[in-house]
């Protein structure tokens, strides 16, 4: 399974943004990355069914990093939790 990485464009050229100069907010990731949970076992509260996990890490301009865990069903039951 890949992980799924996206980086923010800190600066653009003004042809790529039309005349105006691209803004980030200070606080927007500079870094979002996406790992799958591979030890992860539970299951649904709602259906019983096994469920599956992933962490999100977002890395910041300054270096700090927050991350949160997404737990879903692994049928669709439609159930999730956020860690």
């Amino acid at each position: 399974m890949a992980d799924l990485v996206v980086r923010s464009r800190l600066t653009a050229s003004p042809e790529a943004v039309g005349e105006r100069p691209l803004r980030v907010r200070a606080d927007a990731p500079v870094l979002v990355t996406v790992y799958p949970v591979l030890d992860h076992f539970s299951t649904c509260p709602r259906c019983g069914y096994p469920a599956e996990a992933s962490a999100t890490v977002r890395t910041y301009a300054d270096g700090a990093t927050e991350s949160e865990t997404l737990i879903t069903c692994g049928m669709p039951c439609g159930w999730d939790e956020v860690r």
